[in-house]
């Protein structure tokens, strides 16, 4: 749900909330940038490594397409960055939860409208007003198995579900008097149920997705195959029509992305007239761009690049600001245990013993990263403090596979045993992201590490598209790749076996262990917070035991950008920052 990304919201306990209008400002009003107005004319420059295979939020998975439906598109309601545990009302204006039906009663904003898109025909569909046909429509679209959303689907499916009808726990009806009411019940208690509902995904436009590139309807029953398969393959699934304060203009792949200031957004406007983000894969270039303020921002996940960028005379003059802050995500090396040589999961530790993580936090990181043995956040409650990192140890990584009866018996230098009659060796292919260098020294450590121990890896670099398209399709034998997590995650989307073979399914490797399930199956509906963070601690012991990724690291997210922005803040939920709030002291014309 990988880095660059992969995937969605979480989080708070159902029989606490109930929420109304008095408690909160609207969205716009709860932004603070000083008192300033929105500037006549100013683009800010940001840039992007890889173009993301779809648009659609529905479908997408990736961080890329994250950052770009956070400018354009909006959740009902959305977790403050200032205090996770307080929620802010967007398209919802206000709701109340009734604990004991469990259902949301979510009243909408009024006035509030779609932006324009051109359909690839050029014709204009003009801006409508959003309602809660929209809000069902998001909902039924997420809930059709045949569309492209498993990794959302799976937080509102049962696995005890005698039959179909009771397949998922969530229930989405409009009430036929009133267009700006939407109720949604839950069939049955879920800790996070705040949080899919509220914040699932943005909404999307029914009035676009519900017609072909020339305007005409192709599906009237939303949970047909016909429908999803429609859906999967729009044509507006390169474009974004959202309500937010800005609106697509144009997306031209391995170029760039356009973003402009919405002249009829329902809040507060955005700071910046314009906001353009440069395609660039080569990390180097990117950083002479901030260096030399012809970009306004970069992340810069090499922290080689980092430390020049701290230490360059641009920081000391004051041209530039620097930032390593804490981000929700762990890295991790995952197999396909599809594959005969990690369905042992002594083999899988004996590589996680020839990991050197150590020396690639000490010396690719520089230390700005910190060791993890999970699927959660070292600093969360739910997270095993107890258990132990894998430690450099490649004797016992050799035991381990001698144990499995991997042994090299031809004398080829690689390890090798009869399955079914054949011969097999002991070799993987690890696939990594193409733009993350780091991603291929770690691989060569791995490599080096592996063919010590008898293994043979061949590392394969690829991009972005077509790695997640690996990973959908299960087409793969290893990976390192990272997670991204929101406030509080429910692990059902990684981990639960009734996700291993789902088609576009999160759980890539085809984990499946009934232990686990019961777990799970005992932590979703738990509302008491104690009870779930131990649930949380077993579940992570049962993981680690297996040892279905090699889990690596936390590592620090770390930043450049222009003295000309103010008002940037860190948070400890994604993105970690806030860019409604930013401003600059001095305009940039647009390029």
């Amino acid at each position: 749900m990988s880095i660059p990304q992969i995937i969605r919201p979480w989080s708070i306990i159902v029989a606490l909330l109930l929420v109304t209008a008095g408690n909160h400002l609207p969205a716009g009003e709860a932004l603070s940038r000083g008192g300033k107005p929105p500037a006549e004319d100013d683009t800010l420059l940001d840039w992007y490594t890889d173009d993301p295979d779809t648009l659609n939020v529905v479908i997408a998975s990736d961080s890329v397409s994250d950052e770009m439906h956070r400018r354009a598109c909006e959740f009902l309601a959305q977790r403050k960055f200032t205090n996770p545990e307080e929620w802010e009302p967007c398209l919802a204006e206000s709701w109340t939860f009734d604990k004991d039906k469990l259902e949301y009663t979510i009243k909408l904003r009024k006035g509030v409208m779609w932006h324009p898109i051109t359909r690839p025909d050029g014709k204009v569909i003009e801006p409508v007003e959003f309602t809660a046909k929209d809000v069902k429509f998001t909902f039924d679209c997420i809930l059709n198995k045949n569309v492209e959303a498993a990794h959302i689907r799976s937080y509102y499916e049962d696995p005890d579900a005698k039959d179909e009808s009771q397949r998922y726990k969530i229930k989405v009806s409009l009430v036929p008097t009133d267009k700006y009411t939407v109720k949604i019940r839950w069939t049955k208690p879920y800790f996070l149920a705040d949080d899919f509902t509220l914040q699932a995904v943005q909404m999307i436009p029914r009035h676009v997705f519900t017609v072909d590139e020339t305007g005409e309807p192709f599906s009237s029953d939303i949970s047909s195959k016909e429908f999803a398969d429609g859906f999967n393959k729009h044509w507006a699934n390169s474009r974004i029509c959202g309500t937010g304060p800005m609106m697509l203009k144009d997306w031209q792949r391995k170029k760039q992305f356009v973003f402009e200031r919405n002249p009829n957004y329902w809040g507060k406007p955005s700071f910046f007239s314009r906001v353009t983000y440069n395609f660039n894969s080569n990390n180097n270039t990117v950083l002479q761009k901030v260096l030399q303020n012809e970009w306004d921002f970069s992340v810069i996940a090499e922290k080689d690049l980092y430390l020049k960028a701290v230490n360059s005379s641009e920081k000391a003059e004051g041209k530039i600001n620097t930032a390593a802050f804490d981000y929700p995500a762990y890295r991790y090396m995952g197999y396909n245990l599809r594959r005969e040589l990690f369905k042992d999961k002594r083999v899988r530790a004996a590589i996680g013993h020839a990991v050197p993580v150590d020396q690639i936090i000490d010396k690719i990181f520089h230390g700005l990263a910190v060791r993890t043995t999970g699927p959660f956040i070292p600093a969360s409650e739910g997270y095993d403090t107890s258990l132990k990192p894998l430690e450099l140890d490649l004797e016992k990584a050799r035991q381990l596979l001698d144990e499995s009866g991997w042994k090299d018996t031809n004398g080829d230098g690689v390890r090798d045993r009869t399955i079914g009659g054949k011969r097999v060796d002991a070799e993987f292919d690890l696939i990594i992201y193409n733009s993350a260098p780091q991603y291929q020294l770690i691989a060569e450590l791995i490599r080096e590490n592996c063919q010590k121990l008898g293994i043979k890896v061949t590392i394969s670099p690829v991009d972005w598209p077509a790695m997640l398209q690996k990973l959908r399709k299960k087409d793969f034998d290893a990976a390192i790749l990272g997670w991204a997590m929101d406030y509080k995650q429910d692990p059902f989307q990684l981990w639960h076996s009734s996700q291993a073979e789902v088609p576009e399914s999160s759980n890539y490797g085809g984990y499946a262990n009934p232990v686990c399930d019961k777990l799970i199956g005992e932590l979703r509906p738990t509302l008491d917070p104690a009870k779930q963070n131990e649930l949380m601690k077993k579940i992570h012991r049962v993981i680690y035991d297996d040892q279905p990724y090699t889990f690596l690291y936390c590592d620090k997210r770390t930043a450049a950008y222009s003295t000309r922005l103010e008002n940037i803040n860190f948070y400890k939920i994604r993105p970690a920052y806030d860019n409604r709030e930013w401003f600059s002291n001095r305009p940039r014309a647009a390029k």
